[in-house]
């Protein structure tokens, strides 16, 4: 199963545009949040409206930044897992979106016990696969999640979810500078950084997932 993981797109249609002969390529694109950039909705329904028209194959949380309407427009579209979880040729994808409480106090931010049953909602929807791969958009505490100020920016419940559950993969955003790959113990978690500087990630999932991260040139 190949996939592109992107995420904190911000509006950026030009790097999504970048993006499209990766999407075309993958079996499902993976968005760990953050569609929206300054008009709001409006730059989140162009951004998803132009990549389904590539891949439909979508599987989506929305991030801290994204509001009421695009987790709505997510979900009526079928690609949100934000509570949920999808079951997909055998492997278990489940979601959460938004982000604990922020100093910036942004549209969609969740308590940690809100996380914490959220994680558990869509956990016990794909509880009998044997592949389980989490697409959170804070990423779990202590794992690429040090900001510039070199403060952790992760969820305490992601973390403490995972550290406890047989999930191999977790896919996240929101720090933008903790872009990265990092393994603990049997998880794997990836931080594609952001789409709107160019980053992306690109993950087979075969066994342990093979997964690498990839820039696009600003001019491309």
């Amino acid at each position: 199963m190949k996939l592109i993981a992107i995420s904190d797109i911000h509006g950026s249609m030009h790097f999504v545009e970048s993006v499209f002969e990766e999407v075309e390529k993958a079996d499902h694109v993976i968005i760990a949040g953050d569609i929206s950039g300054p008009g709001g909705y409006r730059d989140a329904e162009l951004i998803i409206s132009a990549i389904e028209k590539k891949n439909s194959s979508i599987l989506a949380v929305h991030g801290n930044w994204d509001d009421d309407n695009v987790i709505t427009m997510l979900t009526e579209r079928g690609y949100s897992i934000h509570g949920e979880g999808r079951i997909v040729h055998g492997v278990g994808f489940f979601g959460v979106g938004g982000s604990g409480p922020t100093p910036m106090n942004t549209p969609t931010e969740y308590d940690e016990d809100t996380i914490a049953a959220l994680l558990k909602s869509g956990y016990g929807k794909v509880a009998g696969t044997d592949t389980k791969v989490l697409v959170s958009h804070a990423p779990p505490r202590g794992l690429r999640d040090r900001t510039f100020l070199l403060i952790r920016g992760g969820s305490t419940s992601v973390r403490s979810f995972l550290d406890q559950s047989d999930v191999k993969l977790c896919i996240s955003g929101h720090i933008h500078e903790a872009s990265g790959i990092e393994a603990c113990q049997n998880l794997t978690v990836v931080n594609p950084g952001s789409l709107k500087s160019g980053k992306f990630a690109r993950i087979e999932l075969n066994g342990t997932p093979d997964i690498t991260l990839h820039r696009i040139k600003k001019g491309r």
